[in-house]
């Protein structure tokens, strides 16, 4: 169950990038070409906070039978001294939560702003806050493509 979960995670871990990657590309053309804010555009984003809750989803189940958090939630003062523990215990959660967070305020916002140009603004300023946070947390050492 566990390796395939980490499969899986790793597998929309490339979803969450090309959402992102599409919502803040529309963002930044609809910002600076100064269109109307357009379905696809509401749609981006709505894929990418979408995607981003299913990867926190599978992380989670992922967190609670992960081997590395288990060892390190026996020993939380020797699992902090380890930084691959300590990474995936606390580090790596936080800054996902966080990413899923920043992705929400940002359809949040997108949705009460007044103007197209504030619509756009909005997307392309949370998102990219989001996407920020996501590229710090991934664990850029493990395999890219693990079982291939």
């Amino acid at each position: 169950m566990y390796v395939g979960l980490l499969h899986l995670h790793n597998v929309t871990r490339w979803l969450v990038v090309l959402a992102a990657l599409v919502a803040i590309g529309i963002a930044i053309h609809g910002l600076v070409t100064r269109r109307p804010w357009t379905r696809p555009a509401r749609l981006s984003g709505v894929a990418y906070v979408i995607i981003m809750d299913v990867q926190l989803l599978i992380g989670l189940v992922l967190y609670a039978v992960s081997p590395v958090v288990r060892a390190g939630l026996a020993d939380v003062g020797a699992g902090m001294g380890d930084t691959v523990i300590r990474y995936f215990l606390v580090e790596h959660l936080l800054l996902m939560v966080l990413a899923v967070a920043a992705a929400h305020v940002g359809a949040v916002t997108v949705r009460r702003a007044a103007t197209d140009r504030a619509k756009y603004s909005r997307a392309a300023t949370w998102f990219s806050v989001s996407f920020l946070l996501v590229l710090i947390g991934i664990p850029w050492w493990r395999p890219l493509f693990p079982g291939l």
